[in-house]
């Protein structure tokens, strides 16, 4: 072995001769000759810098197979650039000279293979940690849907941390050919959470059998609630995803280094950093180690618990999706008439029989079915409406403050009256308690409760529009059609129950936007009529943007002081408007917006010509 450091013209040399070495028994009794050779040839012949390792005099004949296992050793030296980028002050680079390209192939196909089977990826870093620094980290599943939380540490130990973890599901068929059992072999032997120092690994940490991180443990033992994790931020049962380290692959880049660079004196005199054993194979197991290992361990638990969150969320809306029959009962209707077809003369009259009474059932279907659309109706309008109540709720809170006020400047002897501001005070509060009665006025009058008309699609909206004007936060609403449209026959609740939801919607959206603007505009298209209302939130993914549709289903995190408004965060509104429109055979939808705005919903009928 040959090596020399950057920057240096000294090289170090060590020669083993392994039959003498083998004569020994022992290999730390064998000893090493070591000598410094005054020449200054590039090491390997190619570089002025690094270090060789030559292996001479085997005996055995290497395969291709043996080189790639070699190959898959030496790889994990350094931070693979799938999980790491390996842009570092610390350059480093391992090659394997002798693996010819059919070896290498094999080897990049393993890998990649091996890679691209993720379920999620949580990536995650601290920085500046020692001068009151935060972890911060991203959550992403396979379906880029992202969860983003920041943490603070638990000490001032430990300064710089980088992250990047693959989540994986062994179960079921696996993408791109690859056995199950193989995919589980190779994690077992490769996975689990790496740490590389300076962009080098140590070497007892990852694989199944290091659990630094008590993953495995934690599994054993059923452990269902975090220790780590804000009561905010848990499920009931959330760890009950917490992944093993067979299914996890990932790697933690730190530097100890830099970390002994940024250490105090003091902490440097009580070996407070984090640092690496003489045995240069793992770090020392102190406070800053323990820090390390809450930083990574937080963020494994934070993705337990929104993957369980998720999938009971998808569990809770297929059970409420109702199935539609018409499918099942023309399927029926076609079987029959095949049958008539078949039968003998005797049987035509059972067969009529039956279709006849297939008939009656369909009748009651619509029945059945006109008087549940109704029901959603006028539930969807209650819960609008409900919804708008729990917002207001807190409005009340500051009138009754206000009213608390004008109470004590009438009551007090010792203040004289300051009218023209009294009279401004309770001018103001009348105005805003007019605005708030106008969001229940859909359901205050029977007319617009149960009366079902055809409506000027314009009018409408403007109307809505106004009587939501207390919860749109002044966000500015262009309403633009340039034709006269009518909406199919509804009853005003219906349509207040679908817009009010969908300008909620995009009020929420644009919560941290500098320009909040919607823009409603109309198109006719034939026998077809849509209705856009654009804004300039955060904008939608559009590939499964009907997933928002369902039940429970939501993507933007609503801020805690927002839901405390009662504004948006359960994801029921934007499922109120799929089942108004469903039940007045309209079709919802996000489309791409117009130039200069993020997010367009999109409410489409069909008609006469």
């Amino acid at each position: 072995m040959v090596s020399r450091k950057a920057k240096s013209h000294e090289t170090f040399r060590a020669d083993v001769n392994w039959d003498e070495a083998r004569r020994e028994t022992d290999l730390v009794k064998a000893g090493v000759y070591i000598s410094t050779p005054q020449n200054q040839d590039k090491i390997g012949g190619l570089y002025e810098h690094g270090t060789s390792v030559k292996i001479v005099g085997l005996k055995h004949e290497w395969l291709v197979e043996d080189f790639t296992d070699l190959a898959g050793e030496l790889w994990f030296l350094k931070p693979p650039p799938e999980l790491l980028d390996s842009r570092s002050s610390h350059p480093f680079d391992i090659q394997v000279k002798g693996l010819n390209s059919e070896a290498k192939e094999a080897f990049n196909y393993q890998m990649k293979r091996a890679l691209e089977n993720w379920i999620a990826v949580i990536e995650g870093s601290l920085s500046s940690g020692r001068t009151g620094g935060s972890n911060e980290i991203v959550v992403t599943f396979k379906n880029g849907d992202e969860y983003r939380a920041k943490y603070k540490p638990e000490t001032s130990l430990l300064d710089q941390v980088e992250f990047k973890i693959y989540i994986f599901k062994l179960s079921g068929k696996q993408a791109g050919g690859i056995n199950v059992h193989e995919a589980r072999d190779y994690f077992r032997k490769f996975g689990g959470i790496h740490i590389y120092d300076n962009s080098f690994r140590l070497p007892f940490y990852g694989g199944d059998e290091q659990d630094w991180l008590g993953l495995e443990i934690d599994h054993s033992h059923r452990i269902n609630k975090s220790k780590l994790l804000p009561a905010n931020l848990q499920v009931a049962s959330g760890l009950n995803d917490l992944p093993t380290n067979g299914r996890i692959f990932g790697a933690v880049k730190i530097s100890t280094s830099l970390e002994r660079e940024s250490a105090s004196v003091r902490d440097l005199n009580r070996g407070a950093y984090l640092n690496v054993q003489v045995t240069r194979d793992r770090l020392i197991d102190n406070e800053a180690f323990a820090e390390l290992k809450h930083s990574v361990r937080w963020a494994i638990d934070y993705y337990a618990m929104r993957s369980f969150e998720r999938r009971n969320v998808i569990k809770a809306s297929m059970r409420l999706e109702v199935p539609k029959t018409e499918e099942k009962v023309s399927e029926i209707r076609t079987q029959l008439f095949q049958l008539s077809m078949k039968v003998p003369q005797t049987l035509e009259a059972e067969v009529d029989a039956v279709s006849n009474k297939l008939k009656e059932l369909e009748d009651l279907e619509l029945k059945r079915t006109s008087a549940i659309n109704e029901e959603r109706i006028l539930l969807a309008a209650l819960a609008t409406s409900g919804m708008a109540a729990l917002a207001m709720e807190h409005e009340l809170h500051k009138e009754l403050s206000v009213l608390s006020d004008m109470r004590k400047q009438l009551t007090s002897k010792n203040k004289v009256l300051d009218m023209p501001k009294l009279i401004a005070s309770i001018d103001n509060w009348a105005d805003r308690t007019a605005k708030a009665r106008k969001l229940f006025s859909p359901l205050m009058h029977e007319y617009d409760r149960e009366k079902r008309n055809q409506y000027n699609a314009q009018k409408v909206l403007a109307r809505i529009v106004g009587n939501s004007e207390a919860l749109l936060r002044q966000v500015h609403v262009e309403i633009d059609f340039s034709r006269s449209i009518m909406l199919p026959s509804a009853t005003f609740a219906a349509w207040n129950a679908i817009f009010q939801n969908v300008l909620i919607n995009a009020v929420n959206a644009m919560i941290d936007s500098s320009r909040r603007l919607m823009f409603c505009f109309a198109e006719i298209d034939r026998n077809k009529s849509s209705i856009y209302i654009a804004d300039t939130g955060v904008g939608v993914r559009l590939s499964d943007s009907s997933d928002l549709f369902k039940p429970f289903i939501r993507r933007l995190e609503i801020p805690e002081e927002r839901k405390a408004l009662g504004l948006g965060g359960m994801g029921i509104g934007l499922t109120i408007v799929k089942m108004v429109a469903d039940s007045l055979d309209c079709t919802v939808s996000f489309v791409p917006p117009p130039v200069g705005f993020s997010t367009a919903f999109k409410l489409e009928w069909t008609h006469d010509e």
